[in-house]
């Protein structure tokens, strides 16, 4: 099974293993698996689409080139997105189609608010999480799986993928 599909399920098994009161450790490394299982997805995704004729070596150098803080401000942006105007920069909304897709913009919600979770999970020791609460990002991130076998499809999530790798290079004018 591929990483992402791994830390999905280890996102449940972390959020339900504990019997009565779940321990906060358990909670908070649910919720952080279950970004980083939509974050490996979009990489996979993306590092496919981008490298498919480079080999196994080229392909981790592309993986490794996706940030977390791009993909999130990306996400926001196609998240609500409702035309073109949306983008700041027009060359990268000429290359797409509106509206964009339900499936995409919900990839795109998913992923930002789950990085956000993982934030406060991994940061805000002040925070308490409840295991209702953890499996609301886990059921997100599930739909998100489910949402981009739709999405994927679309010439809209091609465009998506490259803009999560290239946002700060396409954004040049």
């Amino acid at each position: 099974m591929a990483l992402e599909h791994d830390l999905l399920a280890q996102a449940r098994h972390l959020a339900t293993v504990d019997k009565g009161k779940p321990k906060q450790a358990n909670l908070r490394r649910a919720v952080s698996s279950a970004y980083y299982a939509v974050f490996h997805l979009l990489v996979s995704e993306g590092s496919a689409t981008v490298g498919s004729r480079l080999n196994a070596a080229a392909r981790a150098k592309v993986r490794r080139a996706f940030a977390h803080g791009d993909m999130k401000e990306v996400c926001k942006i196609y998240a609500k997105a409702t035309g073109a105007a949306n983008f700041k920069t027009p060359e990268i909304a000429q290359l797409l189609t509106f509206p964009i897709e339900a499936e995409v913009k919900d990839v795109s919600q998913a992923f930002h608010d789950l990085q956000e979770a993982r934030h406060s999970a991994d940061y805000d020791v002040s925070s308490k999480w409840s295991r209702l609460k953890a499996l609301t990002f886990i059921i997100a991130a599930e739909d998100a799986f489910s949402n981009w076998q739709v999405a994927r499809e679309f010439p809209n999530a091609k465009i998506f993928l490259f803009d999560l790798l290239l946002r700060k290079s396409w954004a040049r004018t």
